[in-house]
């Protein structure tokens, strides 16, 4: 495989860890909200949980470029529904 595809298969995988990890850290933020009542602590924390969600998809993204050769087998199938508005004669 082509070192062009190659990188663009890593930074489709690089982009599906980013999206994970970031609504994993926004749930628990979210969870973070509720148990932490101080505004103050709660600010506090939120900071390092961005810092380290940021973190690991960082580390993630490294270690993917430096150490693996990714290839995206896509679907077999892919379904598209389509929904038609009709309006009123």
């Amino acid at each position: 495989m082509n070192t062009k595809m190659t990188d663009k298969h890593k930074e489709k995988l690089r982009n599906s860890i980013a999206a994970e990890v970031t609504v994993m850290f926004e749930k628990i933020l979210d969870y973070a909200e509720v148990a932490v009542p101080n505004n103050e602590q709660y600010k506090k924390l939120r900071s390092k949980i961005l810092r380290s969600g940021n973190n690991c998809i960082r580390n993630l993204s490294k270690e993917i470029n430096n150490r693996y050769d990714i290839k995206y087998n896509p679907p077999a199938e892919t379904i598209i529904e389509t929904k038609v508005s009709r309006g009123k004669a």
